[in-house]
C-alpha cells in the first residue's frame, strides 16, 4: 500500500470518529415514533396527495394508523385533525403590458392535535409560499410548473407537520 492510500483511510477514518463523537447523525424519525404509538388521523380530503403524503411518511415513522371509521375512541387515543388544503394564488408584480407576470402561491392546512382529551395543539394554521414567473407564450408549460411547485409545496407543509408534532 502506498503512503497517499494509507494516509487517504486514515483520514476517513478520522472524519467518521469525528462525527460520531460530536453527536451528528442522520434526520430520523425515532423522536415521533417515541412520542406517538398510534394516531387516529381525522382528515377532510382522506384521500388527497397531502393525505397521502402524510400517511406514508407517519408509517415510515413507525407510527400506527387508526382509522377514522373505527368508532371505539379509548381515553389515551391520539387524535390529528386536519382541514382540507388551500391553495392561493395571487399576483405579486405586473410586466409592462400589465399583466400579472409574477404570482405567488400559498399552501396552507389547519391542524389540531388532542390526546386523551386534552387539547395539545390548538387549532392553527401551518403554510408554505412560493413565487414563480408567469411565461405569456407558454400557457402549458406555467400550468406544468404549478402543478410541480404544488407538489414540492405539499413535501414541505408534511415536513412542517411532522416537525410541529416532534416538538410536542
Amino acid at each position: 500500500m502506498s503512503v497517499t492510500r494509507i494516509f487517504r483511510h486514515l483520514c476517513i477514518v478520522g472524519l467518521v470518529s469525528f462525527l460520531c463523537a460530536c453527536g451528528y447523525s442522520l434526520r430520523g424519525s425515532d423522536v415521533l415514533s417515541s412520542k406517538f404509538d398510534s394516531v387516529l388521523l381525522n382528515s377532510q380530503q382522506p384521500n388527497s396527495e397531502f393525505s397521502r403524503l402524510l400517511r406514508r411518511r407517519l408509517e415510515i415513522a413507525e407510527v400506527t394508523l387508526v382509522p377514522a371509521i373505527s368508532g371505539s375512541l379509548n381515553e389515551q387515543q391520539t387524535v390529528l385533525e386536519i382541514t382540507s388544503e388551500q391553495l392561493i394564488s395571487r399576483p405579486v408584480s405586473v410586466n409592462p403590458r400589465a399583466r400579472a407576470a409574477q404570482y405567488e402561491l400559498r399552501l396552507s392546512v389547519n391542524i389540531g392535535l388532542t390526546i386523551s382529551g386534552e387539547q395539545i395543539i390548538a387549532p392553527e394554521t401551518l403554510f408554505v409560499e412560493r413565487s414563480y414567473f408567469e411565461d405569456i407564450e407558454n400557457i402549458n408549460g406555467n400550468q406544468q410548473e404549478i402543478e410541480i411547485i404544488a407538489a414540492e409545496m405539499r413535501r414541505d407543509l408534511v415536513d412542517q407537520l411532522l416537525r410541529r408534532l416532534a416538538a410536542v
